[in-house]
């Protein structure tokens, strides 16, 4: 029989080295070291035996050097640590004694020392299985119910889609899905894990991924009219068709990246942009930022497992000898668990009328979807007869175009649905005139709440008079002390966009670091003036000198820098040495990859446009997702007209700090539609400095 503080043999599974492919049984060994069953005096540390250890997906993460996460790499030549339950065999702690029962970080061998406490919890043993509190009752279960109710915020019959549903955290998600009152539907990877899911776990529908041919089309079958509630613990490919299938203002919980865990060059993320349309939130998360919920946590599983409402499943392998073929068989599937449209396109079409009078008109049409960069030739300028007599009884109004914005947006819709599938904005039809933000004048109203004269800015064509059978969306303008064109920018769906998206997307805090790219256009202009006024410090990005020098100089950002001309990582290290809080993204692509990287914990993103990606036949992957877990990122998407109830508070906001010389605004004014399409097509190539808006015609 072995003594207290005898040394004794010990177990212990070893880290070989650092790897960048799927986990194998070589790359761990086991190998037998001594321990002395006795906590040393002084040292305020207790000695433990481990009972179980889990085998969870986040620990591949620590097998990559110089990995950029929220836990350490493991040691080369040292045991490899995870959740485990143990048992305390002696202690020179006074707040654990021999006897007790832990849960928490360990080692994987049969005997740790623990110095460290903070995150242990005492376990006070019942009829649940111990094994339970590295599962359904440790870290995956506390992951779950943070991940499904504090960061999907669900409500009562939503449709949710858990990914990996089988898994130690996926299968507990389903079934609180399902006590909620949600539709579930989840995947795995095999028809056993399938069964699981409908006839154990209690999902309403389950698929194999691996027999589904298109992700996107499993998807849609499932759920046909969209998905409200993303739980995501795979993402790459999954993520890409889960993207395709959100619903308006759905929610995704980043919770792990399975599918990437084990790829040293990820093929990245593509379709992001659906984010912007469908105001989509994706939030990565840590459990550990919950941990004030677990008594709540506890008290709601604990309830719910003896009353049978909820069930678990754990695949259990014995011995340490067994811990590495375990692991491995994460990344390859063998374990069963544990071990309508934003905008309308208004018409222009003649009225059979009996009493018309025609008026030969310019108009900017689109001769086909486009395919790349806009060209010239792409659009046609065309003289039209257009009815100037409204007819009795109808409710409509014919404006007179002032001034017509060149918005970023405009590209997507000059594409058609089928190459770009995901997004609500609807398409331009190959023929008919361009359909965009502008400021127009009231000619002729048969509609009570419109009067001839009366100046409005919202959705109008790219001619010179449109009639708009249903003038309700079109925004009165009361204020002309400032130049019309002002209400295509910052007075307009710019200036909204600029606020709604800093204020209210990224809860601003003074001293909070602020990035800002394609910071010299219409709504980057301004971000940068309203977290100057919160007191943050701003950069911005631009793709000129002159308008690196406008952002410093006029809008007073405190740096900017060209990143045509510099190497982004460098620069956004040496701008941001301390990591960034705020990043109001205008740009996507490549730029929104490597800002990811500088993010600091709970950083912020606000997803407002994505210019760089609109004229690629296939969007650039975006690579470094896992970082929106490890430091729980916020991503959202969002579009103005969300927010036009905030309108007349940011337009008494916009107009003081406007008069007060507080906010300065700047435009590029093209004049003439014979001009219009090279005005649009410069906004891609950077051409543009500030907004750039099309003078048609004076008040």
């Amino acid at each position: 029989m072995k003594m207290e503080g005898e040394a004794v043999d010990n177990k212990q599974v070893i880290f070989k080295g650092f790897i960048d492919r799927i986990p194998r049984e070589t790359d761990m060994e086991l190998k037998i070291g001594k321990i002395e069953l006795k906590a040393p005096k002084g040292s305020g540390a207790f000695l433990v035996k481990n009972l179980y250890l889990s085998c969870d997906p986040y620990m591949r993460g620590r097998m990559r050097e110089n990995y950029d996460s929220y836990i350490p790499p493991f040691l080369p030549g040292q045991a490899i640590q995870g959740f485990g339950v143990s048992r305390v065999v002696d202690s020179d702690d006074p707040d654990f004694k021999p006897g007790d029962l832990v849960s928490g970080l360990t080692g994987w061998e049969e005997f740790s020392l623990m110095r460290k406490h903070e995150q242990l919890r005492r376990i006070q043993q019942d009829d649940i299985p111990l094994s339970y509190h590295v599962g359904l009752l440790g870290m995956p279960g506390f992951t779950a119910y943070a991940g499904f109710f504090e960061v999907c915020s669900p409500k009562i019959g939503e449709n949710v889609f858990v990914s990996a549903a089988s898994g130690a955290v996926g299968q507990l998600v389903g079934q609180l899905a399902k006590l909620h009152g949600c539709y579930v539907v989840g995947s795995a990877g095999t028809s056993q894990k399938v069964d699981i899911l409908k006839n154990k776990l209690g999902f309403d529908q389950a698929f194999n991924y691996k027999e589904e041919p298109d992700l996107n089309a499993a998807l849609k079958r499932c759920f046909p009219e969209g998905i409200d509630i993303y739980f995501d613990n795979v993402g790459g490919d999954m993520l890409e068709a889960a993207l395709l299938n959100m619903r308006i203002h759905a929610r995704i919980a980043v919770c792990g990246m399975v599918s990437a865990n084990s790829l040293s060059d990820s093929k990245g993320i593509n379709n992001l942009f659906s984010l912007i349309p469908k105001r989509i939130t994706m939030q990565g998360f840590l459990q550990s930022d919950y941990l004030h919920l677990y008594p709540r946590f506890f008290e709601h599983v604990v309830s719910n497992f003896k009353q049978g409402k909820i069930v678990y499943i754990e695949d259990m392998s014995e011995g340490l000898e067994s811990a590495p073929a375990a692991f491995a068989g994460l990344f390859s599937g063998k374990n069963v668990v544990l071990a309508r449209g934003l905008s309308r396109r208004w018409s222009t079409a003649k009225r059979k009328e009996t009493e018309m009078v025609s008026k030969q008109q310019k108009q900017v049409v689109l001769k086909d979807y486009v395919r790349g960069y806009p060209k010239e030739s792409d659009f046609e300028l065309r003289s039209s007869d257009t009815n100037c007599v409204l007819s009795n009884g109808s409710r409509a109004v014919l404006l007179k175009n002032l001034c017509l914005a060149c918005d970023p947006y405009m590209r997507h819709r000059m594409s058609d649905q089928v190459s770009h599938p995901g997004t609500i904005i609807k398409s331009y039809s190959p023929g008919s005139v361009l359909v965009g933000y502008g400021v127009c004048k009231v000619i002729q109203s048969t509609h009570p709440g419109f009067q001839e004269g009366d100046f409005v800015w919202g959705l109008t064509g790219w001619e010179e008079y449109t009639v708009i059978p249903n003038p309700e969306r079109l925004n009165k303008i009361s204020h002309t002390g400032v130049p019309l064109s002002y209400y295509t920018g910052i007075l307009g769906t710019g200036g909204i966009a600029a606020y709604v998206g800093f204020y209210n997307l990224c809860s601003p805090k003074a001293g909070e670091t602020v990035y800002v790219s394609s910071a010299c256009g219409g709504v980057g202009q301004l971000v940068g003036q309203f977290a100057k006024m919160m007191g943050c410090y701003v950069v911005g990005s631009a793709s000129t000198e002159e308008k690196v020098n406008l952002s410093k100089t006029k809008f007073g950002f405190d740096d900017a820098f060209n990143y045509k001309e510099h190497d982004l990582a460098a620069a956004l290290k040496r701008y941001f040495p301390g990591g960034i809080d705020i990043y109001f993204d205008n740009v996507g692509g490549k730029m929104l990859d490597e800002v990811i990287m500088h993010m600091k914990p709970h950083g912020r993103i606000a997803a407002c446009g994505m210019i760089s990606q609109y004229n690629l036949e296939e969007p650039e992957g975006i690579h470094n997702m896992f970082n929106v877990v490890v430091k729980s990122l916020e991503i959202k998407g969002f579009v103005e007209t969300d927010f036009k109830h905030i309108y007349p508070e940011y337009l008494e906001f916009a107009i003081r700090h406007l008069q007060e010389g507080k906010l300065v605004y700047v435009e590029d004014i093209a004049e003439g539609l014979e001009n219009a399409s090279s005005a649009l097509i410069g906004v891609f190539h950077g051409r543009n400095v500030g907004k750039k808006v099309v003078r048609v015609a004076s008040g």
